[in-house]
């Protein structure tokens, strides 16, 4: 689905309004994954499935994926403020 999206998204100019949503549409997904995930590990732990090492690296890639998303967007948001920054300081020196 965010492969789709971003395709879609190169086609039709690839704004920045898309690509935000992009960013927090998977930050989304996968936070759904990890309540899926540990889901199913407590479902499978009461059957009797203790594999702790594959429960633990199965919530670990959900961990990873979430924050690089969670990064992404924290230096978006940094590029954001150091741009506005600087467009406020090009305006004093104007005026």
């Amino acid at each position: 689905m965010l492969m789709w999206l971003h395709f879609a998204s190169s086609i039709f100019g690839g704004s920045a309004s898309i690509f935000e949503f992009e960013l927090y549409f998977g930050l989304l997904i996968f936070v759904g994954y990890m309540v899926v995930d540990t889901q199913e590990i407590i479902e499978k732990a009461h059957l009797g499935d203790m594999d702790y090492e594959k429960h633990s690296l199965t919530l670990f890639t959900d961990f990873v994926a979430v924050f690089i998303r969670m990064l992404i967007i924290m230096l978006k948001n940094a590029a954001d403020k150091e741009e506005k920054k600087k467009k406020k300081k090009k305006k004093k020196r104007r005026n």
